[in-house]
């Protein structure tokens, strides 16, 4: 029995690793989710600009100047205002919601990086503070919380590109009939 305890004792203490060591694989896999959803957070939010930019450059070739819109009259006036009014609302005012809630989400986001920053430098450094535990539940919940965003964000992404170039389509076809030939 004696000789059988003395096997299993150093077993047993290298079964029970200590402090940081128990948490490596859970650390590691909050890394590597963190820099996989940070590059997908930063992809979404590059795509968006993208197309704002992408829309203002085509709106500014499609605008009259304050002088011709003046001197619209009757109906061409009126399919000016619907069309130029139409652009606004798929365009600028339809993307600004999304692009609120992403930059809040990238501001705390951004915050919360130095929390697995920390982590990942305690654990090569062997020595963490806190509750290691909750820190990681917490961070692989943010992790589950921006890859839901960005599937959501994506979705709706798609309907405003559509509806954008709808609004697109349509003001150029009313700048065609109102602007000054050349």
């Amino acid at each position: 029995m004696k000789k059988l305890l003395l096997f299993a004792l150093p077993l047993f203490l290298f079964s029970c690793k200590p402090g940081v060591e128990a948490h490596k694989v859970a650390i590691e896999e909050l890394g590597t989710s963190w820099d996989a959803a940070t590059s997908a957070v930063t992809e979404f939010s590059n795509g968006i600009t993208t197309d704002i930019n992408g829309y203002t450059e085509s709106a500014s070739a499609l605008m009259l100047d304050s002088v011709t819109t003046a001197s619209l009259k009757g109906d061409v006036a009126t399919k000016w205002a619907e069309a130029t009014t139409a652009y606004k609302a798929a365009t600028s005012d339809a993307y600004a919601p999304v692009q609120n809630e992403l930059n809040e989400f990238v501001t705390m986001w951004t915050a919360k990086a130095g929390e697995v920053t920390a982590l990942k430098d305690g654990l090569a450094a062997g020595k963490i503070e806190g509750d290691i535990p909750a820190k990681i539940a917490d961070l692989s919940s943010l992790v589950t919380q921006a890859n839901e965003k960005v599937a959501a964000w994506t979705a709706k992404k798609a309907e405003l590109k559509t509806a954008a170039d709808s609004a697109l389509g349509m003001l150029k076809s009313v700048y065609e009939v109102v602007a000054p030939k050349k």
